[in-house]
């Protein structure tokens, strides 16, 4: 190695010339010659990056300004397009709402001319219904005479038949209350006018009578009281076997000695229905080991009560309503009794009285009732 770099001359002459042009001449000391040597390959290291990347600068350059002029073209070419489309939209759009204007504007022609048909037909039929109207009323004010008076003829004839049927049922509702009064006096129930003096040993609950009692509403509402308060009176039998003891002094069948029997006793066997005498309200059921036995004492209007004794079962509760022909029990013989047999008491105001004269009464009354 060191014979070769000696060998070397101590100064290079390098020639560089071109095709064209004055040669150009370097003259190198041999001791610099590696580091001009390797300046100038660096140089051309560098003068050829350059070049290389000078190259692809105007080849990127030239490849964007080929796209931005292909992109413009393209804008350029939508923009008209755009342009065509949104033209021939707005004509088509156009074309569709002259069409339905036109279309809307006949319809309201074709309406307002119905509506003025329309008008004209019904000014017409009002006119001809005006016209009918004002005939009827002609031809009724010509027959409202004869009409009139057919009508006060009718209107005579149903008050005449009113006024019949008024003084028959007046009658019939006289004769009714006549006949409750007479069967009201057999019980010893005396029914008299407001006002009258007070005969000497008479009694019974009072029943005001009207002063008119030839009125009609007056009857009706005197006979409707007769018949209330025959509803509530204990008439009739409450069982249908035959009377065994009657009412009043007797003599006792236990022990023979005189005693006041305050009912009537009615012969049945056991087991026989008991039935209430009148409407009412039952008011105490019980047992009464020395007297009765089962009973049921019922309370009705009009100051009355009835007692039903010796009972073989009460089938009625404290409290329950009672219409007259309601079963209270089974005929029996509990308590003090003899045998099977019904012992029956009627109270008016608290003290016993003879059932006897409500039962002979109870078939007029009913009659009466019914009348």
């Amino acid at each position: 190695m060191i014979k070769a770099y000696s060998s070397i001359p101590e100064r290079l002459h390098i020639v560089i010339t071109g095709e064209r042009g004055r040669p150009f001449s370097l003259v190198i000391e041999r001791d610099r010659a590696a580091a001009v040597l390797g300046g100038l390959l660096t140089l051309l290291v560098l003068l050829s990056a350059g070049t290389w990347l000078g190259a692809q600068f105007f080849h990127q350059r030239n490849a964007l300004e080929n796209t931005a002029a292909s992109q413009a073209e393209a804008l350029d070419l939508l923009h008209a397009n755009f342009d065509d489309k949104l033209k021939n939209e707005l004509g088509i759009r156009e074309k569709k709402w002259r069409q339905l204007m036109a279309t809307y504007e006949a319809m309201v022609k074709q309406l307002k001319t119905e509506k003025e048909e329309e008008a004209s037909r019904f000014s017409g039929e009002r006119e001809q219904l005006v016209r009918r109207y004002e005939e009827q009323i002609a031809a009724l004010a010509k027959s409202g005479s004869a009409k009139t008076a057919a009508l006060q003829a009718e209107l005579e004839r149903e008050k005449r038949a009113k006024r019949k049927l008024i003084e028959q049922t007046a009658s019939r509702l006289d004769e009714r209350s006549q006949m409750i009064e007479s069967l009201m006096s057999r019980i010893g129930i005396e029914i008299r006018p407001a006002g009258r003096k007070t005969a000497a040993n008479s009694g019974g609950p009072f029943i005001a009578a009207d002063v008119d009692e030839r009125s009609s509403e007056q009857l009706l509402k005197r006979s409707d009281r007769y018949i209330q308060l025959i509803q509530t009176m204990p008439l009739g039998r409450p069982a249908q076997g035959r009377t065994t003891s009657g009412f009043g002094r007797r003599s006792d069948p236990f022990n023979g000695q005189p005693a006041l029997h305050a009912g009537i006793d009615f012969k049945g066997r056991l087991g026989e229905q008991v039935t209430a005498t009148a409407d009412g309200v039952v008011k105490e059921t019980g047992w009464d080991a020395g007297g009765y036995g089962n009973y049921v004492i019922i309370r009705h209007g009009g100051a009355y009560t009835t007692l039903y004794g010796h009972l073989s079962a009460v089938q009625v509760k404290k409290g329950a309503k009672i219409s007259r022909g309601d079963t209270v029990g089974l005929l029996g013989s509990s308590g003090r009794s003899t045998g099977p047999h019904l012992h029956y008491e009627v109270h008016y105001k608290g003290r016993p009285v003879n059932p006897d004269k409500y039962i002979a009464v109870a078939g007029l009354a009913f009659a009466a009732h019914k009348h």
